[in-house]
């Protein structure tokens, strides 16, 4: 293979990784620092969460309405249009504390979402372009990118609030900036619906071809468990007394794990199934949670975080990999659906059960997120038992058809 292609591919995905890093940064602000509105803004957790939840919830619906937008253009245009955007929330500092400045700090973490949204369907298709570099690989370098954004987005805005207040955040707004030169620099350029998996066996490997729903609703339960996680640890460290950057360092550790996870487990599918990753991380996922809750009082136990990074998000990857080449949708809304309809379910979820969290704390909703994982275990184990009956009867199928190529009827004398 062409050298120099090889070497263009692979700094397009760095700077893909770049991108994603960027938008992710911002997704992951409001959870940290939502103590922080709380006490400016006086506001209660139903309310935070909503602030919240308007940002995570816009994100993920208009992946999916955009997903399958724009699907034989080639040029970035809303890849550009998201990262500028998606640092809207770095202004909080300029509303006035008032009911009419959280309402417009709603509109803000909404049309913030808008802008994280726009960055991840156009992201994914500019990576299924780079066909020179492995699907497994390509796909964990460009979500490490994103889980590194989002675990560094709550480690820097924690430390920024907490330096220079709200108005600290501003300084964030310079990412986006450098993220549109060097996309632009790089000359990234989107996959078109017509290049197929089939087109591409460099990429694809030997991926399975699943059924896509199947996937997704594996997908699901567990970004449920992962989103009310992600959403409350934070806010349920401030309660026991640590400091609002212990949110952040937390949440750092969560997204190492994560960005660690999605590159180990990227390894270990070249051997072996890749189900049975999904399954094995999905099933230690809640044994870890479970130990993380049980010990969350400790600073020792943030260690724990890392595993549960690694083992949650590390097996979303693997279910983006497989989405990649699934059968069902095209490429455009499979990437809309396994990511903007997963957190969306998910944020749904979470802002209906916010006032459960309001009136009975935190943590019996962090204690039933481990449910969420158990779930998506089950339903990956049976998917994978299914693809291998389905192969399995397959199998004879096929032989039979090159023995006897004419005619599968025994011939009679």
């Amino acid at each position: 293979m062409n050298r120099r292609l090889v070497a263009v591919q692979w700094m397009q995905l760095l700077v893909l990784s770049a991108a994603h890093f960027i938008a992710d940064m911002f997704g992951n602000m409001l959870p940290v620092i939502l103590p922080a509105l709380r006490a400016e803004f006086t506001m209660t957790l139903t309310v935070g969460g909503l602030v919240v939840s308007a940002c995570v919830l816009t994100s993920n619906l208009v992946q999916m309405l955009t997903g399958h937008t724009r699907a034989n253009k080639s040029i970035p245009v809303l890849l550009y249009i998201g990262l500028a955007t998606g640092g809207a929330i770095c202004f909080i500092s300029l509303l006035p504390r008032t009911s009419l400045g959280i309402g417009i700090m709603v509109l803000m973490a909404a049309v913030s979402g808008v802008g994280i949204a726009l960055v991840h369907p156009e992201g994914l298709r500019a990576m299924h372009r780079l066909d020179a570099i492995p699907a497994g690989l390509s796909t964990a370098i460009f979500m490490m990118g994103g889980f590194v954004g989002y675990s560094a987005g709550g480690a820097l805005s924690a430390e920024f609030v907490h330096r220079w207040g709200l108005g600290g955040l501003r300084w964030i707004a310079l990412g986006p900036v450098v993220a549109i030169v060097l996309v632009m620099l790089a000359r990234v350029r989107l996959a078109v619906e017509s290049e197929t998996p089939a087109q591409q066996p460099h990429s694809a490997g030997s991926i399975k071809r699943l059924p896509f729903w199947p996937l997704m609703a594996v997908a699901i339960p567990a970004g449920i468990s992962t989103t009310i996680l992600c959403m409350l640890m934070p806010t349920r460290l401030e309660e026991l007394g640590f400091a609002l950057t212990w949110g952040g360092y937390s949440s750092t550790v969560y997204g190492i794990g994560a960005a660690v996870g999605s590159f180990t487990l990227a390894y270990l599918a070249y051997r072996t199934d890749e189900m049975k990753l999904v399954v094995a991380t999905l099933l230690a996922a809640p044994f870890i949670l479970a130990t993380y809750l049980l010990a969350i009082a400790h600073r020792a136990a943030i260690v724990l975080l890392f595993g549960q990074g690694f083992c949650a998000m590390g097996s979303y990857i693997l279910l983006i990999t497989l989405a990649r080449y699934a059968t069902g949708p095209n490429l455009g809304r499979r990437m809309g659906f396994i990511i903007g309809g997963t957190w969306g379910v998910a944020v749904m979820v979470f802002m209906a059960l916010t006032p459960v969290a309001d009136r009975f704390g935190t943590q019996p909703l962090l204690y039933s997120a481990v449910g969420g994982y158990f779930v998506s275990a089950c339903m990956a184990l049976w998917l994978m038992k299914h693809a291998a009956q389905k192969a399995s009867a397959a199998a004879p199928t096929a032989l039979e058809g090159i023995r006897d190529p004419v005619s599968r009827t025994p011939s009679t004398v």
